[in-house]
């Protein structure tokens, strides 16, 4: 299951690399491909990257959860079977093979089964946080860093500044090692750490504004994520002051919210929810808003 999750990231990668290097006549085209090739590697590290920050505190973007169980019908009342083979001693041979058929087609019958499906409810309250999945933890991990193999020669070809490269890899190290050992709040810093790098390549790439501003958002909303296992409520509230006025951005950027201006409605009031709910520093809370603001941040 592992090597098969790995494979198949390292193949969506070559995907998107054979996708943009299709039909590149020439230099400036190859790099205008290449840029956009990136844009898409980093939206999937965004994806992965907060996917691991949220299962650290058992969060999860989908309100239910669909699980399958396979339950068994039991068996119908009198089997036919069992009163043939009571008669084995005075039976002819083939009354005996008749009873024995019988009494095989009672047993499938007692054995059938039936799939039940079951649709769960995923709630921030009820979730234990402290009850952390380190197994699917560690192997998503190991899925970034065999991505990264293929996306730093992308960032590496547009002349990304080799200090930000490296700075991802060295970063990427520490993921894994607090990752390995386990310690939550670690893997909580360096994760954002790591995220950090997303805006930071996104504006030297020159990707769209709107995409640089939404990372930016984001890389707020996490760093104030990862503070609350700290306890540190006064860089929660610097953080979140922050992704106000970077989001105001976005506000500002009239072209862009033409099409979403009930979606970037709904961001600004989660925001400024989220800023009020602070004064309780509860936990719970927080994640609760958090929760709820991310999945508004997914729908742009």
């Amino acid at each position: 299951m592992i090597r098969n999750k790995i494979i198949l990231s390292i193949l969506f990668l070559c995907l998107i690399n054979l996708i943009f290097l299709i039909g590149c006549s020439n230099k400036n085209d190859l790099e205008e491909d290449t840029k956009n090739k990136i844009v898409q590697e980093l939206e999937y590290l965004d994806t992965q990257i907060i996917s691991i920050l949220n299962q650290l505190n058992n969060i999860s973007l989908q309100n239910y959860n669909v699980t399958s169980e396979e339950v068994s019908l039991g068996k119908e009342s009198g089997s036919s079977g069992s009163g043939g083979s009571s008669q084995s001693g005075q039976s002819s041979q083939g009354e005996q093979k008749q009873s024995s058929s019988q009494s095989e087609s009672g047993s499938s019958k007692e054995k059938s089964n039936i799939t039940v499906t079951q649709m769960e409810p995923k709630t921030v309250l009820e979730s234990d946080e402290n009850d952390i999945d380190w197994k699917t933890i560690k192997n998503e991990i190991e899925i970034i860093n065999n991505a990264w193999a293929v996306i730093v020669l992308d960032l590496s070809s547009l002349n990304v500044d080799s200090n930000d490269i490296l700075g991802f890899s060295n970063t990427l190290d520490d993921c894994i090692l607090s990752i390995k050992n386990e310690n939550k709040v670690d893997s909580l810093t360096n994760l954002t750490n790591l995220y950090s790098f997303i805006p930071k390549y996104e504006t030297f790439i020159s990707a769209p504004n709107n995409n640089q501003n939404i990372k930016q958002v984001k890389e707020y909303i996490i760093r104030a994520y990862s503070f609350v296992e700290q306890d540190n409520w006064s860089e929660i509230e610097s953080n979140i002051n922050k992704c106000e006025e970077t989001f105001k951005n976005i506000l500002n950027d009239i072209e862009y919210i033409k099409n979403k201006e009930y979606k970037v409605n709904k961001i600004y009031v989660s925001i400024k929810e989220m800023q009020n709910s602070l004064t309780y520093k509860d936990k719970k809370l927080f994640y609760i808003k958090y929760k709820t603001l991310l999945e508004s941040m997914n729908s742009l």
